[in-house]
């Protein structure tokens, strides 16, 4: 585990993508996109708005080119840095913001979604285009992931169909970053994202792995995937 990510709860790899990773990932997207927005293959996402904030999820099956990647040695080399362990796929999709009108997403840490206890996994945030505060960036809260491992306090919003984690007046860092980049997060770190205010869509692919399959611990039941990368 690297020490930024220890330390911060997050490191960056800039220009983490190779320009094919990037074209494949963006190519998918678009194809996923044309889909209707109430659809996206298992329906929309619980938090999602349409197209004002689409998740295009758990399609990788579909697209080998897709599957290749998120399996691929890419992935498994920034999970095993940021997790200290050989990584299992636990979680895809593409999250898009419409333009003029994406919508922001409130402060969370990404464990609270899950509904249970679990070790923290780490999710591996993608831009699929140059991405600025203007067209919905991330915002992160440094956080000890040695010291504050836990799940803080969340609260559903019913007017924005999100959980907001954080009532704070901090604002947090943003991660502007070119097409390509990589932000990798540990579940317990707190972010957010602004508005897409521009005149073109924000895409980004987010990938997200843990050292081990996550189970509900009352059924026994997978909560997503626990596929195991390559060695």
């Amino acid at each position: 585990m690297t020490d930024s990510y220890r330390r911060n709860g997050y490191t960056i790899f800039e220009n983490g993508l190779s320009s094919g990773e990037l074209e494949t990932l963006r190519t998918t997207c678009d194809v996923l996109l044309a889909e209707p927005a109430e659809d996206g293959g298992e329906g929309m996402h619980t938090i999602g708005l349409g197209d004002a904030r689409r998740f295009l999820r758990h399609r990788h099956r579909d697209f080998p080119a897709l599957e290749n990647f998120v399996l691929g040695q890419t992935m498994a080399d920034i999970a095993r840095r940021c997790l200290g362990a050989e990584p299992f796929l636990f979680n895809e999709q593409f999250v898009v913001k419409g333009a003029g009108n994406g919508a922001s997403f409130a402060w969370h840490q990404d464990s609270a979604y899950v509904g249970f206890d679990h070790l923290p996994y780490v999710t591996v945030w993608m831009a699929l285009d140059d991405t600025t505060e203007a067209n919905g960036c991330v915002y992160l809260l440094p956080r000890d992931i040695d010291a504050q491992s836990g799940i803080d306090p969340h609260e559903w919003q019913d007017d924005t169909n999100e959980l907001n984690g954080y009532f704070g007046d901090e604002t947090g860092t943003p991660m502007e970053c070119g097409a390509g980049s990589v932000v990798a997060f540990s579940s317990v770190t707190l972010h957010r994202s602004g508005p897409n205010t521009t005149d073109a869509p924000r895409r980004a692919y987010i990938a997200q792995y843990s050292a081990e399959p996550i189970r509900d611990p009352k059924t026994g039941e997978l909560k997503r995937f626990a596929t195991q990368l390559a060695a």
